[in-house]
């Protein structure tokens, strides 16, 4: 991202998690000299996750953009809202990559990678 070449980055995890402080605090510097800039959306935990998951208070999602690319992060929760909808698919998975900063062939080096994935893991799960 400093150097330019990625212009937004995602962090997502439960929180409190000490990697994910710990990976945050990393950003601090570059936020504090305005090189980025940040944006964090707590969501506390639903009963149901509290129940299944007790050491943790919600999730944490933290979004880290380049000065001009914040507009990123707004597009960043409008797939999010989308994906809750319909599903994860193809189109929101290029879309993914290209807010986060990915070229067309990266893109599809990624999607033909993940479909072979799939593949095999069929292959695995239909022969007992």
């Amino acid at each position: 991202m400093l150097e330019g070449r990625k212009p937004l980055a995602v962090f997502h995890d439960a929180y409190p998690a000490e990697w994910l402080s710990e990976t945050l605090a990393r950003f601090d510097p570059f936020v504090r000299s305005g090189r980025l800039v940040r944006h964090v959306i707590d969501t506390p935990f639903t009963e149901a996750e509290h129940a299944r998951f007790p050491d943790f208070q919600g999730w944490r999602r933290a979004f880290f953009s380049l000065p001009g690319e914040e507009w990123r992060i707004d597009a960043f929760l409008l797939l999010s809202k989308v994906f809750a909808k319909t599903g994860w698919n193809e189109s929101l998975e290029r879309m993914e990559g290209s807010l986060l900063g990915d070229e067309d062939w990266q893109n599809d080096w990624w999607i033909e990678r993940k479909s072979k994935h799939r593949t095999r893991l069929n292959r695995h799960s239909a022969h007992p």
